[in-house]
């Protein structure tokens, strides 16, 4: 009897077309679920060079379900990639697990979970939610380091709930693996090998405030944007060539949302990504939140430089802003203001008599409290305290962030034996 070749699918073109034209190999093509055919396609290849595993469950053959067979796929690629250092690729389009295999199936996804923590940090992991992606499979999804969902798809824990919120929202399939490739690009292959180099962008940036930090010093057309809510930002872009996480954090009072940005330091940090923090907030309303980023910094040990563009008040200095909080360098604009209090609150407590004093209470009040802000909270005193490594302007930011990048290229920090920190979660 000759040989059967599977017959083409949507799961297995869309790898096909992913990798660089002929690069891609199948591994377990003849895997048989019963009388057929695996529930998903895997392998490998290239992607502009550079070698990268992938699975993508396959919704032509019993709606992609996930059973043993399709695990021992999934296990394989997983396996392959720590053995190589190469990031994997997950594309999630089924209808759940197989039910007909009742507590296999159970084991299959508990299998293909503890693949992928397994190797979390280890190498990059990107998940595509192309279609149904609901319950067990929505948890293999999240396991990912970004996750990017289609429109169009399904992507909850329960049937009923609403739509888990994925890192990147794509318009269509090609818009997803767009994206896909340009983290490819900007994450190094593994945890022990450094992201690539890329030709410098020299323009001076120009920017009004904090909000607008992110695409004024990032080089152009090379933003990828995970998080932009509620005054937090995060985004890995090129400096002056260099693949670095942005962090931009302005408000009065940032929210839980701010986990957000502490996972992304954790993913940068899993890799040696630079993380430049810009900062112009007044202070957390979430305690939780608040502890989460300041111990995601001050674990870090990847190269962490803050610009200081507006307030950094009290807590938000302590958690992401100082030389405490673990930062290499701190750039302070010349209109930034640094304090312990927000001087509403400070001039409350240290100029009770000039308060007392007030002939018109709606208007001196507001001149107070301008007077506090511009005397008592200047950058230069904090910089004269050695607590801010410069004062500079905004056209001068970038080519110091350049510099600053290039002298902490060779970081390196021992820290204390331990398993891990217990962060907040």
């Amino acid at each position: 009897m000759g040989i059967q070749i599977p017959a083409d699918s949507a799961a297995r073109n869309l790898l096909v077309g992913f990798f660089d034209a002929g690069s891609f190999v199948e591994i377990d093509r003849f895997a048989k679920d019963g009388d057929q055919p695996a529930t998903a396609v895997a392998g490998y290849g290239t992607v502009d060079g550079a070698p990268v595993y992938a699975f993508a469950q396959d919704h032509d053959v019993c709606c992609g379900a996930v059973s043993k067979a399709q695990a021992a796929k999934i296990r394989k690629v997983y396996e392959m990639a720590a053995q190589n250092g190469a990031p994997v690729v997950a594309v999630f389009d089924s209808d759940g697990a197989k039910l007909g295999e009742g507590i296999d199936a159970m084991d299959a996804v508990a299998d293909i979970l503890m693949a992928a923590n397994e190797l979390s940090g280890v190498v990059p992991q990107i998940a595509v939610v192309k279609g149904g992606c609901v319950g067990s499979s929505a948890m293999m999804a999240m396991a990912a380091d970004v996750v990017i969902a289609v429109d169009g798809s399904d992507y909850r824990l329960n049937v009923g709930d609403e739509q888990a919120s994925a890192d990147v929202n794509a318009p269509s399939v090609d818009s997803a693996f767009e994206t896909v490739r340009a983290l490819l690009a900007a994450l190094p292959s593994n945890n022990l090998s450094a992201a690539a180099l890329y030709e410098a962008d020299a323009s001076v940036a120009q920017t009004a405030d904090v909000a607008g930090a992110v695409e004024a010093f990032a080089d152009a057309d090379t933003i990828i944007e995970l998080c932009n809510k509620d005054g937090v930002r995060a985004a890995f872009a090129r400096v002056g060539g260099v693949s670095c996480g942005l962090v931009s954090l302005q408000g009065d009072k940032l929210g839980c949302v701010s986990a957000k940005a502490a996972r992304f330091v954790r993913l940068c940090d899993s890799f040696s990504i630079p993380v430049i923090t810009f900062v112009d907030a007044a202070g957390f309303c979430c305690l939780k939140s608040a502890m989460k980023l300041s111990q995601a910094y001050a674990e870090a040990t990847t190269a962490k430089i803050t610009v200081i563009g507006g307030r950094a008040y009290g807590p938000v200095y302590i958690a992401v802003a100082g030389k405490r909080a673990g930062a290499d360098a701190v750039l302070a604009w010349d209109t930034a203001k640094i304090g312990a209090l927000a001087p509403e609150t400070a001039v409350h407590l240290e100029w009770k008599d000039r308060l007392a004093a007030m002939t018109d209470p709606a208007n001196d009040r507001a001149k107070l409290i301008k007077e506090y802000e511009d005397t008592m909270y200047d950058p230069m005193a904090a910089a004269a305290c050695g607590y801010v490594t410069d004062v500079v302007t905004v056209a001068e930011t970038k080519a110091r962030l350049v510099g600053l990048l290039d002298m902490l290229s060779g970081k390196r920090v021992t820290k204390l034996p331990k398993k891990h920190a217990n962060i907040q979660l």
